[in-house]
């Protein structure tokens, strides 16, 4: 289990499901980057790792093994600094650092496991048990190649849990990040601009509507106390349901009662970067903290201005929805 008498944050992207969407330009929902972001790409020339290359970004330093592939790798570039920017829009009080987020991209699974033993120690176990995905671990991320669109997918959560690391002085509650990080998983192309729909996650609702259907739903009293490193041991239905229901909690904030709680999220987002966040128990302002659950309902309930009882009803009624109507829908239009 987790030592959470120091920091470690486990993020990964669980036997994540990337699903292509509809095409960028045929939504109002879509967004992203007008211009093309600036990439270089070179050899490594020292041993970090060995045989890498080396993508610059303005924001970014990403190494890789991917040797055969420059298209995906100035695509990964790019698709870094896109999202770099709807992270900001985000939290836009957040002022920016001087020196790059580092990522590492692995062309394969064995590769990623090397690395991720040498680098986390006696924590690599836990990791190990992402079996199609990637982590973020303090301010850096490590993934692996499993195909574009799901290396594209991967990154781009990622990169959110990195975003947040670096320039957030709190920390959010575990499963409110994890919910934002996925709504940046589907991503579509334009131009070789990356674009971004954070209301469509086709895998996240199938998942979604697979734990409505068995039974397998987490209760919201229990879904916000949790982490992912107690989640990783679990059945996979219950694994999706507890990513997909923090998505659907995400975008609840952002969307649910015609936008009802948004003015909540983005002043608990602004709270928390600042490092004023609201919290009883102290450990949600200091972002490298022991982790104490007991205030993430306090948190929630001070921010949205009621019990969690009635949060809990609205959100039910909006994951329903979200289940069944839109992915019918979907169903429809395809």
């Amino acid at each position: 289990m987790l030592n959470l008498r120091r920091w470690l944050w486990i993020t990964g992207c669980l036997t994540l499901v990337a699903c292509a969407a509809q095409q960028a330009s045929s939504d109002d929902h879509w967004t992203g980057p007008a211009v093309l972001a600036s990439v270089n790409i070179d050899d490594v020339l020292s041993a970090n790792p060995a045989g890498a290359k080396e993508i610059r970004t303005e924001h970014y330093t990403i190494y890789s093994t991917i040797q055969d592939r420059p298209d995906l790798l100035n695509r990964v570039g790019q698709l870094m600094e896109g999202a770099y920017g709807v992270y900001k829009t985000l939290a836009p009080t957040v002022p920016p650092t001087n020196h790059p987020m580092l990522c590492y991209l692995f062309n394969t699974r064995l590769e990623w496991i090397d690395f991720t033993r040498l680098r986390t120690g006696r924590d690599a176990s836990i990791y190990l048990q992402i079996t199609r995905g990637g982590y973020t671990l303090h301010d850096w991320y490590v993934a692996y190649f499993i195909g574009d669109i799901g290396t594209y997918s991967v990154a781009a959560h990622e990169g959110w849990h990195q975003f947040v690391a670096r320039h957030f002085k709190g920390r959010l509650p575990p499963f409110l990040e994890e919910g934002m990080a996925c709504m940046f998983e589907n991503v579509e192309w334009d131009n070789d601009l990356p674009r971004f729909n954070l209301s469509l996650n086709p895998a996240r609702e199938l998942s979604l509507r697979k734990a409505e259907d068995e039974g397998e739903l987490f209760s919201l009293k229990d879904l916000v106390v949790l982490h992912a490193g107690q989640v990783v041991g679990r059945s996979d239905v219950r694994i999706q349901a507890w990513y997909a229901q923090d998505w659907a909690f995400a975008r609840f904030l952002r969307e649910g009662e015609n936008g009802k709680y948004r003015p909540a999220l983005q002043k608990l987002l602004a709270d928390t970067a600042a490092g004023t966040v609201y919290d009883p128990t102290g450990s949600l302002r200091v972002r490298y903290l022991g982790w104490n659950p007991a205030g993430v309902i306090p948190l929630l309930e001070h921010y949205l201005g009621e019990d969690l009882s009635v949060t809990d009803q609205a959100y039910q009624q909006f994951m329903h929805k979200v289940a069944y109507e839109e992915m019918n829908q979907q169903f429809q239009m395809q």
